[in-house]
């Protein structure tokens, strides 16, 4: 059973990816997309958007009390167990966004994390108080 705050987490995530034009897929047992592929990882949230020109997708997880390890953790499962089949000519994007409560910033503003995870801060009414993008350095 999951927690309240963890059911909050993910409904402004699919209220927000909904409005960006993702397709969603909760907590999916299996890749829904044969161009997808992954073992021993299961999104909280798969977002998806196909274009003529390419694949949009993102990985959302919804952390209530988020810590360094476990996200360095869920970070090496993607980086080992998860597939997109490109084809040629066609541009492609994957997302990774890990989602916490407000006030949980400081356990995860570490460098290895910001440089593969774009943060979505949310308080307590289900509002993003603050999208922080993904560090390129």
């Amino acid at each position: 059973m999951e927690s309240d705050l963890h059911e909050l987490l993910k409904e402004t995530v699919l209220d927000e990816l909904g409005r960006e034009g993702y397709e969603i897929y909760v907590e999916p047992p299996n890749p829904p997309l044969g161009r997808l592929m992954w073992s021993s990882y299961r999104p909280d949230i798969l977002g998806v958007i196909r274009e003529e020109i390419g694949l949009n997708v993102v990985l959302a997880e919804c952390e209530t009390n988020p810590d360094v390890g476990r996200v360095k953790t869920k970070t090496s499962k993607i980086g080992r167990t998860f597939k997109m089949q490109k084809r040629l000519n066609e541009k492609h994007l994957l997302r990774l966004l890990l989602v916490i409560p407000a006030g949980a910033l400081h356990k995860v503003n570490h460098r290895p994390i910001r440089s593969f995870w774009e943060i979505w801060i949310v308080n307590k009414r289900g509002e993003i108080v603050h999208k922080i993008p993904q560090s390129k350095s």
